[in-house]
């Protein structure tokens, strides 16, 4: 029994001060973790292509047209077949305009998908560069992620370009890795003179690449994003641009996209979480859980003895 009740008391009352304020702490963090979780999922749902269906270029160009009236800088359109990679192109003044902000003009964290500043709008130049985010679930590029798998990659080798009012085809020739700041990948500058040696730093940078021989007026187009492995780190995949245009053989079921069918594997929300933040959630409802048994154990105890 305490000898001096009054201090025995205050201690006991900065115990449950202490108690109750670190509880306070773990749901407000519990709090945040799920805005968190509702705030991602919105976001990718803002950059889903299906938010521009209505823009696709297909049978008449009409929707693809009303949104180069809404925004000037909306070029072309892309599509990767089977995969969620089926949205407008943009170019802006340089390569920041549009990090945020996405193809009908407005301020969003999703971005768009957007040409090198410095190329050509009308695709004409050797080597076109394209950067979009990569997002969960596998929205803008981030489906590339799913080309480093040797099935996927030869599992989808056609797309889609339509710029200048005609349909281009797109024939995947490479996926490969490289550092933001590699200028041997990301030149602007390549001339058809230079495009046997601009060749070889793409094989020198592949993951996978076709054994094709390049025609004297080929065109290639890179499709870059962040890569989650390391932080400068870039995955691109590689298309030549054809004349020839190919058929989206996959059925309307399929349509879905393989993309989609590699986070369904993933599993639900903790698709729209990075790692760290799903195992930080998990962990602030175990402190929580824990702080609560010891509270119920202390009462128990509490009135044992009385």
């Amino acid at each position: 029994m305490c000898r001096h009740r009054g201090i025995c008391r205050v201690i006991r009352g900065m115990n449950g001060i202490l108690d109750y304020g670190l509880l306070l702490l773990l749901l407000l963090g519990l709090v945040y973790g799920c805005y968190a979780l509702w705030d991602s999922q919105n976001l990718a749902e803002e950059a889903t292509s299906e938010q521009y269906a209505i823009y696709k270029p297909q049978e008449d160009t009409l929707g693809f047209q009303e949104l180069q009236s809404m925004n000037s800088d909306v070029i072309a359109w892309i599509t990767v077949y089977d995969t969620p990679i089926d949205y407008p192109v943009v170019q802006g003044k340089d390569n920041w305009e549009y990090v945020n902000k996405n193809a009908e003009g407005e301020y969003s964290l999703t971005g768009a998908i957007f040409m090198d500043s410095e190329n050509n709008p009308d695709f004409r130049d050797f080597n076109t560069i394209l950067y979009g985010h990569n997002m969960v679930p596998n929205v803008m590029f981030g489906s590339i992620k799913e080309f480093k798998e040797q099935a996927f990659y030869e599992a989808h080798p056609y797309g889609n370009l339509f710029v200048q009012n005609r349909n281009f085809g797109l024939e995947i020739i490479a996926l490969i890795e490289a550092d933001a700041y590699d200028s041997s990948v990301f030149n602007i500058n390549v001339t058809r003179n230079d495009s046997i040696p601009y060749m070889e730093v793409i094989r020198n940078h592949a993951v996978y690449m076709n054994d094709i021989t390049l025609e004297a007026d080929d065109r290639i187009l890179l499709l870059s994003t962040c890569s989650s492995e390391s932080t400068n780190g870039r995955d691109i995949l590689v298309a030549r641009v054809t004349e020839q245009t190919y058929k989206d053989t996959y059925s309307a079921k399929d349509q879905d996209h393989a993309g989609h069918e590699a986070v369904d594997r993933r599993g639900g929300w903790r698709d729209f979480m990075p790692g760290w933040k799903a195992a930080l959630f998990l962990l602030l409802l175990l402190l929580i859980l824990i702080c609560f048994a010891d509270q119920w154990i202390c009462r128990r105890r509490r009135k044992g003895r009385k």
